[in-house]
């Protein structure tokens, strides 16, 4: 069940991206809506969950959304998957501000990580604005706190709903 919720996850972030990309094209320099399945991921399951999750829906951005060098977001996704299901299972991130550090921090990551493993390969890569790293940092923290705060509160009412369940 797991499986499935992790791929409807990551096919409802790619149909996102998707129409942000082509209605919005700006806003894709500021928000990655792929790093949402893999911070939740990270904040609610282990940090093995959160690193296979991070892989493939950095490899499905690759696929769909970058022309340049495939795999370089699966391999990002992966390292900050299994940092933040590290520290996610030390730390308790499964609240409002925590989910507002995580979305934020993963965002100034993903970005530094990218422009380092590019430039390893050779990519003349800009350098980076510290004006577009605050303003994607801080979407990116707010976006994750309203979803994750969203989906956590369908869940718990959902769960609310239905009598439990009586052992046998």
């Amino acid at each position: 069940m797991i499986v499935l919720w992790a791929g409807l996850g990551i096919a409802l972030a790619l149909v996102i991206d998707l129409g942000l990309g082509r209605f919005v094209p700006e806003a894709t320099r500021y928000v990655d809506v792929m790093s949402l399945p893999l911070i939740a991921y990270a904040l609610r399951t282990s940090q093995r969950a959160s690193m296979v999750v991070g892989c493939v829906s950095g490899l499905v951005q690759d696929y769909w959304l970058e022309p340049r060098l495939f795999g370089i977001d699966g391999l990002v996704k992966t390292v900050l998957g299994w940092a933040l299901g590290g520290i996610g299972a030390r730390f308790d991130l499964n609240n409002t501000w925590g989910r507002f550090a995580a979305g934020a921090s993963v965002h100034l990551l993903d970005e530094t990580l990218q422009g380092g493993i590019r430039r390893l390969f050779g990519e003349t890569v800009a350098p980076l604005d510290p004006l577009a790293l605050g303003i994607r940092a801080i979407v990116g923290g707010v976006l994750v706190a309203a979803v994750l705060t969203v989906v956590h509160r369908l869940g718990s009412r959902r769960s609310a709903a239905s009598p439990p369940r009586r052992k046998a």
